[in-house]
Order: C-alpha cells, then sequence, then structure tokens
C-alpha cells in the first residue's frame, strides 16, 4: 500500500488537473473544499502588506442574516466544504460569535486567520463552537513584529492568543508568517519563539502585491532572499511542521520537502473567496473584475458551479496554470524559479572554472 501511494502521488496532479478539466466539459464540478470569507474590511491595525486594504469597515459588508443564509446555508448544499474566515480582522465583528455558532450547528467546519489582538474577550467561543484550525500572524521578533503591525504588544498579543487557543484544546494552531524584504532574513531569530509559544505548525506565506501591499512592492522579497528562506523551510521540517503556503507555487518533484501534499493552485477549481461585499472571486484578489457574481444576486453553488471557467478548462493563460500561485503569476511575479530553481536559472551568477593552475 505504501508503495502503490507513493507511486500514485507521483502522478497526482497530472490526475487531478485531468479530471477536472474532463468534469468541466461535461458541465460538472467538484463541490469546493474550502470557502475563505473576508468578513469585514475593518481591522484596527494598518499593516503595509495587506491584501486588502484593511482598516474602515465597508458599508455594502454582508448581514447577519445574509452571512448564515447565503454562505453557512449555501455550504450544507456544497458538501459542508471548510468555511475560512478571515478579514480585515474578523473577530471586530459583533456577530462573530453568533455566526460560528450557526456554522456549528449545521456542521460546516470553520477556521479563522487572525493577528490575535482579541482571541482572549472570545476564549469562550472558541471553546464552545472549536475551529479545525486558527493561523495567526507572527511576522518576526517582538521589535520588528510591533513595527510592522504599527502597534506596540501586538506580538505578545499574539503569542498570548496561540497559547490561549491550545489552553482551551484547539485542533491546530499556526504560526503564519508573511517573508518580505524587511524579514525573510530574520525567520532564523523566530526560531525560539515559534518553538516555545506552543504553535502546532508554522506557515509561510509570500507578500503579493493586492490591496495596500501593491503600493509597498519594495517590500516583495528578493530572489536570493526566496532561495534561503525556502532552503530554511526545508531544513526546518525536520524540527516541526513547516509548511509553504500557496503563494509560492510548485517546486515539483521536491514538494515533499516542503509541503505534506504536492502543490495545487486551488483558485477556482477546489477553493474560492467571498469578499465582504458578497462577490465570489477565485482567490484574495481585490480586482473586481474578477468576480464571478454576487451571492446576493445568485446562489454560491450556482455560481461555484458555472464560473471560474478559465481555471478549469486548460489553456496557457495564467488562470490554467495549476502548477503556480495565481495571485502571484497575474502580476508577473511568479516565485516558483526563484525560490526552487538553480541560483544560475534564477537570473544570478554561475559558477565559473578557474584558469589552469587553479585560483591565486
Amino acid at each position: 500500500m505504501g508503495i502503490l501511494h507513493r507511486l500514485f502521488n507521483r502522478r497526482a496532479q497530472e490526475v487531478w488537473r485531468a479530471q477536472t478539466r474532463l468534469l468541466h466539459r461535461l458541465g460538472y464540478v467538484f463541490p469546493p473544499q474550502a470557502v475563505q470569507w473576508i468578513s469585514t474590511s475593518a481591522c484596527d491595525l494598518r499593516c503595509p502588506h495587506c491584501y486588502s486594504c484593511a482598516g474602515p469597515k465597508s458599508d455594502r459588508e454582508l448581514t447577519t442574516d445574509e452571512a448564515k443564509r447565503l454562505i453557512v446555508d449555501e455550504l450544507v448544499e456544497l458538501d459542508r466544504p471548510t468555511l475560512v474566515i478571515a478579514g480585515g480582522e474578523p473577530l471586530l465583528r459583533a456577530d462573530f460569535a453568533e455566526i460560528v455558532q450557526h456554522a456549528h450547528g449545521r456542521d460546516v467546519p470553520w477556521a479563522l486567520h487572525t493577528h490575535g489582538g482579541h482571541v482572549e474577550r472570545l476564549l469562550d467561543v472558541f471553546r464552545n463552537f472549536p475551529p479545525v484550525m486558527v493561523a495567526v500572524s507572527l511576522d518576526g521578533p517582538r521589535e520588528y513584529h510591533d513595527t510592522f503591525r504599527g502597534r506596540r504588544g501586538c506580538f505578545d498579543q499574539a503569542l498570548t492568543a496561540i497559547r490561549a487557543l491550545k489552553g482551551i484544546g484547539c485542533k491546530e494552531v499556526v504560526a503564519g508568517t508573511t517573508v518580505t524584504r524587511q524579514n525573510a532574513d530574520l525567520l532564523a531569530d523566530m526560531v525560539p519563539t515559534v518553538l516555545s509559544c506552543g504553535a502546532d505548525s508554522w506557515g509561510l506565506h509570500l507578500m503579493t502585491a493586492e490591496g495596500r501591499a501593491a503600493e509597498n512592492t519594495a517590500m516583495l522579497a528578493t530572489s536570493s532572499q526566496l532561495r534561503r528562506a525556502a532552503a530554511f523551510a526545508r531544513r526546518m521540517r525536520s524540527v516541526m511542521h513547516v509548511e509553504l503556503d500557496d503563494e509560492w507555487g510548485s517546486a515539483g518533484a521536491d514538494d515533499c520537502y516542503y509541503r505534506d501534499e504536492p502543490f495545487l493552485c486551488g483558485a477556482g477549481r477546489s477553493t474560492c473567496v467571498v469578499s465582504a461585499d458578497g462577490h465570489l472571486m477565485p482567490c484574495t484578489t481585490t480586482d473586481p473584475s474578477q468576480s464571478q457574481g454576487s451571492i446576493r444576486d445568485c446562489r454560491l453553488g450556482e455560481l461555484w458551479a458555472d464560473g471560474f471557467a478559465a481555471f478549469r478548462g486548460g489553456g496557457k493563460q495564467p488562470q490554467a496554470d495549476a502548477l503556480d500561485c495565481w495571485l502571484q503569476t497575474r502580476h508577473g511575479r511568479s516565485c516558483r524559479r526563484c525560490a526552487f530553481d538553480e541560483p544560475d536559472s534564477a537570473g544570478e551568477p554561475a559558477l565559473v572554472r578557474v584558469s589552469e593552475g587553479g585560483a591565486r
């Protein structure tokens, strides 16, 4: 069985892509495995890498009733994929407890992305309606994290949130770090903190040029930093559960050294995103032209079934490439070669042979 599993996994990506395209031609599609909801654009921080320009609350955000009916109840009809609640800062929604209680009551698994600052006051919610996963942002050592987030004390709040969530028995807590030019070479300095904070795993994200991050592209990690960060993650997997997230793209045959499952971009294929105002997106883009329609006008299941043709039908456009992160490639900033290829193929000097007689 082990040999068969390993042999099959070598072809898993090709099988999955072929199956998806065949079903698309026949007019069918698998239900999504996860649906992320940008529950609010409100946030009490102003991070420069934010993909959604979070800050003020949007006037068009879904109401409590809409979130229950148009998202949670629809997910029941879609075979209950995981509802990933993100933001902004989702814990700023006054109805957060009511919505996750509704999801729990309908057996819809839910997960959360948070900066951690409001977890303690809502611990009873996490205890009574357990999430399958909570990711807490941790951007660097204390001084860097607090400066980056723009408020002193954010670092300690994040660590307190991780420990509190594990203390009440949360199934999986992830320390999430977005790698930028400023913190890429601080990852090793974070190891003692990550190992001691109680997190079950460490997820390394990459900044993408969406939202506020599009105004701060000088923060994007360099090619050398990407390679060093990927190599660091590979080494750290012998110590704890470390994963490179989707923004890195596929490492090909070496994927097993960086993540638990072979990489496939799920945008529009196995995952989708509901924006704060109810538009269905392939991923966390803020580009309105990518909307497949509003769940206020059409059922989520119908939008999922009828949309995202470019992601499912094959071809040479960025949407059809399931081995790279669509969010990165749509900006012409694929990180795949930079992170995983040899230095000389990533635009940096190759080694040259020393002249006869040796180096002087």
